[in-house]
């Protein structure tokens, strides 16, 4: 997976980064399962894992940094394929310059998981009128679920957050306060969510799927709508309240995220993962880092229970 040089030439617009943090997502290792892989066609050979990392601008293909404002030497993060490697060819336009101040650490964790938060309360939002002041979040613990209470809280939608027990949600009530937390280990937990709610609810954000999706159904009022952009417990869900209630299901993924949105809507997105590196580290300090000849422990502890913070892996 490392390798310690470069030696093929560079593509028009391409940069070279020298890899020093990547971040671990659960949807790294689904790929590698080829979980969403098109079992019609034989899957590519050499494929390398990893969406998102940090690192140093080393070369450039000529012309490639030309009215980017990115420099050699730059300090820079992106988001795309291929990111556990020592050194990766980027296009240009994927890299986002970084702050002096901001480390890689905390760099390497940004841009896909608020990306996705926030491609996840537009598609929420979407249509959905009149606007939403509550909202219901499944597995509130996660990296992507406290970036979307984050953005919900400055949109001024009051997050209802499900975790999986009284202390995951004491953790997360230090860490990210706002909204309410209610852990489902408890019995009679769907009527705190309606007495927190104190009206319908309109609005779900899922990435647990399963039983808790099927959970959801039961809490939204008529014609609501779920967004669900992941499936962190596995099996299958009843959708028979879906069509009872006539409520709406939508799917978000950020492998759509370009086609789905407009250019300053992802200017934007960026910008938004700037301000947070930069404004809101305690959200992002829970992390654990793991050398790359460690990167066996690192892949058990993304899908440890009770996992909590992101898993980010050390090139340097």
């Amino acid at each position: 997976m490392e390798s310690a040089t470069f030696d093929q030439p560079l593509a028009e617009g391409e940069v070279l980064v020298r890899i020093t943090r990547s971040v671990i997502h659960p949807g790294d290792l689904q790929l590698i399962a080829t979980k969403y892989s098109d079992s019609s066609g034989k899957l590519p050979e050499g494929r390398l894992p990893g969406l998102e990392a940090a690192g140093v601008i080393e070369d450039a293909a000529p012309g490639a940094l030309d009215g980017t404002g990115l420099t050699m030497g730059m300090r820079v993060a992106f988001f795309y394929p291929g990111a556990w490697q020592s050194y990766v060819a980027v296009p240009a336009q994927a890299l986002v310059a970084l702050p002096d101040e901001m480390s890689d650490e905390i760099a390497t964790q940004l841009l896909i998981n608020t990306i996705t938060a926030r491609h996840v309360l537009r598609a929420g939002l979407r249509e959905l009128e009149p606007r939403p002041r509550r909202l219901i979040q499944t597995g509130a613990s996660s990296s992507v679920a406290k970036m979307i209470t984050y953005f919900a809280l400055q949109q001024g939608i009051d997050p209802i957050r499900l975790v999986r027990s009284t202390h995951s949600g004491e953790h997360l009530e230090r860490e990210l306060p706002g909204g309410n937390i209610i852990a489902t280990d408890v019995d009679g937990w769907q009527a705190e969510v309606r007495k927190a709610a104190g009206e319908d609810i309109m609005l779900a954000v899922d990435g647990v799927g399963g039983d808790m999706l099927t959970g959801l159904f039961d809490l939204l009022a008529v014609k609501g709508r779920i967004v669900s952009y992941g499936s962190l417990a596995g099996g299958p869900s009843d959708m028979t309240a879906l069509t009872v209630k006539s409520l709406t299901l939508v799917g978000a993924t950020i492998m759509t995220w370009q086609e789905d949105t407009t250019a300053d809507e992802r200017m934007q997105d960026v910008k938004a993962a700037i301000e947070v590196g930069s404004n809101s580290k305690p959200m992002l300090s829970s992390y654990k880092e793991f050398d790359l000849s460690e990167i066996k422990h690192a892949v058990e502890a993304v899908a440890a229970p009770g996992k909590k913070g992101n898993v980010v892996l050390k090139f340097e």
